[in-house]
């Protein structure tokens, strides 16, 4: 079959580093029509390495260091990617064979560490003042590095060395990314784009329970309390025993799945999630937190009353997004605000126990009929060069040569480079072993939208770059889902592409995030400078404040009164102190 690649969000690629999430903050405004554009051809010329503290020479984007230069790195994987296939290793890879045949860059791998120990392993390495030639880092940190003048200027690299297709990439946010990696008018540090539209909230629904208790999908905050009520009273899976939920819910209340930023945005109160904060002007045009505000007060005091009405587990507070998953696939939960992944995690875990569980996506309800969708910063990682580095503008080819291969809106674009060898079989991502990796910020909504027009004309010229070659896949997704609606019934996912279908399918989860984006229903952040020096001091602390309080007030620990007593809190611990230098941030702006 060809390209499978539409299949698997880049949004799914696994997070580094604690401070990174699914990111977003553009419209969609910066779009490219579907299936257009592609990179020429790059020539492979052959180049020396610059010599130190010299500004490169205008060079080929994918020219060969002759001789071949090292370059060092550091990296973290997720636990299934940590297991290689047969001959293959972190050093001993298609990346690393060709980065080394076609760019002549050896690529050494310092430490490679599980995904939740590489923050901690990296903070090490960066006190010891021993950093790698290209390292992938926050924002937190990549502020230290620069104000400690550890990293190397690329400037006058990337604009010598950047390929046509880099440069399309990198600007489709509308340079929002480079923006944030660009401090004192200097380039600082390659963005590691992301989904621009990836942290959208999204509500997955049983619509099976919904028919069994004779419901409609939720259109108000209203109606939600509605439907958890009859979720957890009423037997909606008609076992004869009170044994489910409403509203799902983990321990870390926001940022990813189970959690509540699509909740607090149907109160029109907006969040972002721990070290991804999304920062909102009020109505005088002051940059306000969603946190601690009035909005936020109501819908804890909505979530307070339906915890103690049982519609969500008691335990949820010591619950994390597996354990929670657990109960989802068991059936005892009905509803959770999620993201579009969703749609691979947990979800087929769910249908394949119960063929008959139809989780349907869903556009936030809200308080007023006015839809609030939040979506943070598609850029909170970055790739920073070391201070001294002979041959900087390695790192922008790396980068030239990552998209070459596997963004198929490139000539040269090969599926391997993206699943590996075993292609299709889809056993491994190959794409984590480049030591830089970036994806089009619209990539998931252009691959949403061709499926639609292909759906339409039955054109495989309407597919987006993303889709082509997936014409079989897509006519079994017409031909398989002719339920209700063109929405396809629950018998639909006993074929392998329903994750596909309810993730990019014109009724799946991205069908959501497009109507957020074409009604203008997207908040973005407002803020997208580098960390504050409270910021960095503080926030934390206060991540933690927000989080013990709102659980306590959900659990009913402490009265929703209290509320104002927790904001003054905020405030005093620095919670003002970032205020106010955000808005300096703002104003300077202008």
């Amino acid at each position: 079959m060809g390209n499978r690649q539409w299949k698997r969000p880049a949004g799914l690629l696994a997070t580094t580093l604690a401070l990174a999430t699914a990111l977003a903050a553009c419209s969609g405004s910066n779009e490219e029509p579907a299936g257009t554009s592609s990179q020429s051809n790059e020539s492979a010329g052959t180049e020396t390495a610059s010599p130190s503290g010299a500004a490169p020479e205008k060079g080929e984007p994918l020219g060969k260091f002759d001789p071949p230069i090292e370059i060092t790195t550091v990296k973290s994987l997720d636990d299934g990617s940590m297991k290689f296939p047969a001959g293959e290793s972190i050093d001993n890879n298609l990346w690393t064979q060709g980065l080394e045949q076609e760019l002549g860059v050896k690529l050494k791998v310092e430490w490679l560490v599980p995904d939740n120990q590489y923050e901690q392993k990296l903070n090490v390495t960066i006190a010891s003042d021993d950093l790698p030639d290209i390292t992938l880092v926050n924002a937190v940190q990549l502020k230290q590095l620069v104000d400690n003048d550890m990293v190397e200027d690329l400037t006058a690299a990337y604009e010598a060395y950047k390929s046509e297709l880099t440069d399309k990439l990198m600007t489709s946010d509308g340079g929002i990314g480079l923006k944030q990696a660009t401090f004192d008018g200097k380039l600082l540090a390659i963005p590691a784009m992301n989904g621009a539209l990836d942290s959208a909230p999204v509500l997955w629904v049983r619509k099976d329970w919904l028919d069994n208790v004779g419901m409609q999908p939720p259109k108000t905050m209203d109606d939600l309390y509605a439907i958890a009520q009859a979720f957890t009273e009423s037997d909606p899976d008609r076992n004869g025993q009170k044994d489910t939920y409403g509203l799902g819910l983990q321990k870390e209340l926001f940022g990813g799945q189970y959690v509540l930023n699509g909740f607090f945005n149907g109160y029109h109160a907006v969040t972002g999630m721990p070290g991804n904060l999304l920062w909102n002007k009020d109505g005088d045009g002051k940059l306000i937190l969603g946190y601690v505000q009035p909005e936020a007060k109501t819908a804890l005091g909505k979530l307070a009353d339906m915890y103690k009405a049982g519609y969500i587990e008691k335990d949820f507070a010591v619950k994390d997004g597996g354990k929670v998953s657990e109960s989802v696939v068991s059936e005892k939960i009905g509803m959770f605000y999620g993201q579009h992944w969703n749609a691979f995690l947990p979800l087929p875990d769910a249908v394949k126990k119960n063929p008959q569980a139809d989780w349907r996506p869903y556009a936030i309800p809200s308080v007023d009929g006015t839809v609030t969708a939040e979506n943070v910063l598609g850029v909170s990682n970055f790739y920073v060069v070391r201070k001294g580095m002979k041959t900087p503008e390695a790192a922008v080819k790396i980068l030239n040569y990552f998209l070459n291969k596997q963004n198929p809106m490139s000539e040269n674009y090969d599926a391997r480079y993206h699943n590996g060898p075993n292609y299709p079989e889809e056993s491994h991502s190959e794409y984590k072993y480049s030591p830089i990796s970036v994806f089009h910020p619209q990539q998931n909504i252009l691959i949403h939208r061709g499926i639609v027009e292909f759906g339409r004309t039955r054109d495989p010229q309407s597919l987006s770059a993303w889709n082509q070659g997936n014409e079989n896949d897509l006519k079994q997704f017409t031909e398989n889902f002719d339920g209700e609606g063109g929405e396809g019934k629950a018998g639909g996912v006993k074929t392998e592409n329903w994750p596909g279908w309810i993730w990019v399918g014109p009724f799946g989860a991205y069908s959501v995030v497009n109507e957020y984006v074409e009604k203008g229903q997207i908040v973005e952040p407002v803020f997208y400078g580098a960390p504050t020096p409270t910021m960095t001091a503080k926030q934390s602390t206060l991540e933690k404040l927000v989080l013990e309080n709102y659980t306590k007030f959900i659990m009913g620990v402490t009265p929703i009164e209290q509320f104002d007593s927790f904001v003054q809190n905020w405030n005093s611990l620095g919670g003002a102190e970032i205020t106010t230098e955000v808005n300096e941030w703002a104003a300077s702006q202008k």
